[in-house]
């Protein structure tokens, strides 16, 4: 199975999130929008991993600290040209970032392999996107929930699913 870690998008910031995205097809119409089901923050990526690993990763995330009650400003958007992908995020996130060292400390402990490529929060809202133009126009905050292990898959429609386990 392949999985990440990841802090699932709060129901409060779904909308706004398709905002954005709505805004950044109306730029770049060709592009791909990621199914607001699917809006994520990726904390650590894993790739393929066997069923019980995952599940024991699942057990030990409920450890890393609980920062219920605080956000991070969403107030900026920008393209990987790599990977050709336009993304929402904001300035650095103290919050944000102990919890990817401690997801990424989980899976040392455990000797799982990842990817151990510079951290960059982001939220991905289009694929195959060429978007050079800002499409936050009014700032909101993201609820930092607890971190997450989803696997990703393809549904019965052969469309990628994110699936919390």
């Amino acid at each position: 199975m392949k999985c990440f870690i990841g802090l699932p998008a709060a129901p409060s910031v779904i909308n706004k999130l398709v905002d954005a995205q709505d805004r950044a097809l109306s730029f770049d119409a060709g592009a791909r929008p990621v199914p607001k089901e699917n809006f994520h923050l990726t904390l650590a990526f894993i790739g393929e991993i066997e069923p019980d690993k995952a599940r024991l990763i699942a057990q030990l995330l409920p450890l890393t600290t609980d920062f219920s009650g605080k956000s991070w400003l969403i107030d900026n958007s920008g393209l990987f040209i790599r990977p050709q992908v336009a993304w929402v995020g904001g300035s650095a996130c103290p919050e944000i970032e102990h919890l990817a060292r401690e997801s990424r400390e989980i899976l040392d402990r455990l000797h799982i392999s990842y990817d151990k490529g510079r951290f960059k929060p982001h939220i991905t809202i289009l694929r195959k996107s060429h978007l050079a133009e800002p499409v936050i126009q009014h700032p909101f905050e993201w609820p930092i929930l607890r971190p997450r292990i989803f696997e990703s898959r393809l549904n019965a429609d052969g469309r990628r699913e994110y699936v919390p386990l």
